[in-house]
């Protein structure tokens, strides 16, 4: 009886096992009969609420759409658009460039468009992107940009004496270009969780840059100050839709374009505040942004 109930346990596992790999499959059949378009997004709330407001600009077409949100890392978004079973999913263009290409060098953001269609596979291509973006930006308080650091340059000759608070994977990827391109070399680079907790740590003076997203409500919330960027460090990381090659008609391409002209880094962020801050559906802030934009 033993042997028979670690049999039965050992095979449940490789089936969840299995599910986890491809957060699709159990939608796929459905997907095959339906016919509608199908919009995605990653696993995180912007992302999500971009789904939204993409799926109910294409409705406004009269197409059949569904949504398929928080599907997860990358590749499976990506290979599902590729395949076929999305027609859209949010990106980011230099998250997007490095993902297909690592090799990229392009930081500016129109640079980093043109190496990214050279980049995409036949299956896949992107339409006009946003000037909205959802980049890195190192931040500090008030008081610290008040003392003359007000871009990374400033930040450079300080840095011995600052402690970087930022997500666990910054220091391998970023620590020895920040470096190299302003001389910058932190007394600490200490692992925070993005959010909240990096925000609470640069106010409390235990951390005196803060790494964060330039779409964070926080920044503004805080009065926090984010650092210009002048040698284009972080690469542009513009909204742009992900679409797989035929999938929309005219019409769609031009609506979703449409989308894109009216977003703005401080559309986003405000965006993303009522969602923060005040817990609002992401749909209904999706379709309360596309009536606003005329869509």
């Amino acid at each position: 009886m033993k042997r028979l109930l670690l049999g039965a346990l050992a095979a449940l596992l490789v089936l969840t096992g299995c599910g986890a790999q491809d957060p699709l499959e159990a939608n796929r059949e459905q997907q095959r009969d339906s016919g509608a378009l199908v919009v995605g997004s990653a696993d995180f709330a912007e992302s999500e609420l971009l789904m939204h407001v993409y799926a109910e600009a294409l409705r406004g077409t009269g197409a059949e759409v569904e949504t398929r949100p928080r599907i997860g890392a990358r590749e499976f978004y990506v290979n599902a658009a590729r395949s076929g079973e999305l027609a859209v999913v949010p990106e980011y263009t230099g998250n997007l460039l490095q993902y297909l290409d690592p090799r990229a060098t392009a930081t500016e953001s129109t640079q980093v468009t043109e190496a990214l269609r050279a980049a995409l596979p036949p299956e896949l291509e992107v339409l006009t992107p946003s000037p909205a973006e959802n980049s890195d930006v190192l931040t500090v308080t008030p008081e610290t940009a008040a003392g003359g650091v007000r871009s990374m340059a400033d930040l450079g000759p300080r840095c011995g004496d600052l402690v970087l608070g930022a997500p666990a994977e910054w220091k391998e990827r970023w620590e020895s270009v920040i470096a190299r391109e302003y001389g910058c070399t932190f007394r600490e680079i200490r692992s925070v969780e993005a959010g909240t907790i990096t925000v609470d740590a640069l106010l409390a003076d235990q951390i005196q840059v803060a790494n964060l997203f330039t779409t964070s409500s926080q920044i503004a919330t805080h009065g926090l100050v984010p650092l210009d960027d002048p040698k284009n460090m972080f690469p542009a990381q513009n909204v742009v839709p992900l679409v797989g090659s035929g999938r929309l008609s005219p019409e769609q391409t031009a609506v979703l374009d449409r989308v894109s002209a009216a977003l703005t880094t401080e559309k986003l962020t405000d965006l993303n505040r009522r969602l923060e801050v005040d817990k609002a559906n992401p749909a209904d802030v999706a379709r309360d942004f596309l009536a606003e934009a005329g869509i």
